[in-house]
């Protein structure tokens, strides 16, 4: 497996099992700890995410198909990476509205990104053992950390558990970077 690869898997692993920690238990926190928070705002949170990276994620994906892939998945990620501290700081689901929209925007880059570069990366004959090496680690990681998760809010509190999201999910935001140069020419088009 290629050092770019396993890179790419590591951040993953990191970012999604951080996030895997709060997704779970995060209406809980919306309909318990913010003022306007009930149910149906925990799915307009989703909602707004999920709309937003869905209108962006092909205008970014053309956008990068002729710019640096890393930079927008670095960009992306980074984004991502600090909706936990906007889950810290807000007290009104209107605010977390707003995060949700930015985490939308930062998934809309990140996401073409991270698949055109672990294609890239993947060994002729090897893509379905690469794509489960991959499905596997960074499943196990959210079945653990979903667990987890719950079990940082009972002994502490929501905030212990955003200030943990984002230290992980930080981390691996940072993994990024470590993605060898050679990796990030772009590939010589076949006459």
């Amino acid at each position: 497996m290629k050092k770019g690869l396993k890179l790419l898997i590591l951040s993953d692993l990191l970012i999604i099992m951080s996030f895997g920690l709060v997704t779970p238990i995060l209406a809980i926190f919306i309909k318990d700890g913010l003022t306007g928070g009930n149910a149906f705002a925990a799915g307009i949170s989703i909602s707004v995410a999920l709309i937003v990276k869905s209108l962006l994620e092909i205008p970014f994906g053309k956008i990068e198909d002729h710019h640096s892939k890393k930079r927008y998945l670095l960009m992306g990620t980074f984004i991502i990476s600090f909706v936990p501290l906007g889950y810290f700081f807000i007290n009104h689901v209107y605010q977390l509205y707003m995060v949700q929209f930015v985490y939308g925007i930062g998934a809309a880059m990140a996401f073409p990104a991270f698949g055109a570069l672990f294609l890239r990366y993947l060994n002729r004959g090897k893509e379905a053992y690469e794509w489960s090496v991959y499905g596997t680690i960074v499943g196990l990681g959210s079945a653990i950390t979903a667990f987890l998760g719950g079990l940082v809010v009972q002994k502490f509190n929501f905030d212990t558990l955003f200030l943990v999201t984002f230290i992980v999910s930080f981390i691996g935001a940072c993994v990024l970077f470590a993605i060898p140069v050679e990796h990030l020419k772009p590939l010589k088009k076949k006459s």
